[in-house]
């Protein structure tokens, strides 16, 4: 699985990609889907303590296809912008595989759920507390443990004369 990137030159340092995956807040999750075709979603997340979670309605499609294989790809683009007198992108990205397995610990899935409504809604802790007790129980979290990352970037700056 650990396959080299084919331009080098653009490949950031680990913890650049860490640096990166922390500064953002959506990212597109892969998985194998039905009748063996991929099923990729955009979901938001945060990174912490080198893991990837999400949360998620605890049925549908997504988990179904979860549950069958947890084998999973998780993408971000950090920063992107056609420069066109280059005839190319300059671009921040970061890849990431992983095993995804479902937190059942409930104090686990507390610390996430209170990460995520920090994250994404500072300042309205208190009524986002109230919000996680009254949907928790009906709430997937999920877990991507990293097998494998790569941050990639390129910049006009850096680019080979």
């Amino acid at each position: 699985m650990n396959r080299e990137m084919q331009k080098k030159d653009r490949q950031t340092s680990l913890a650049r990609a860490k640096e990166m995956l922390a500064a953002c807040t959506e990212g597109t999750l892969a998985m194998h889907g039905d009748d063996g075709y991929p099923y990729s979603l955009p979901m938001n997340y945060i990174y912490m303590n080198d893991v990837i979670y999400m949360h998620s309605a605890d049925r549908g499609y997504k988990i179904d296809a979860l549950r069958a294989n947890q084998k999973v790809g998780f993408s971000v683009i950090v920063r992107s912008e056609i420069a066109p007198e280059l005839f190319t992108t300059k671009f921040e990205s970061v890849v990431a595989t992983g095993d995804l397995s479902f937190v059942e610990d409930d104090a686990e899935r507390q610390q996430v759920m209170e990460a995520i409504v920090s994250r994404f809604s500072p300042g309205l802790e208190e009524g986002g507390m109230k919000f996680i007790r009254a949907a928790i129980h009906r709430t997937a979290i999920l877990k991507i443990q990293i097998r494998e990352m790569k941050g990639k970037a390129f910049r006009a700056d850096t680019m080979k004369k």
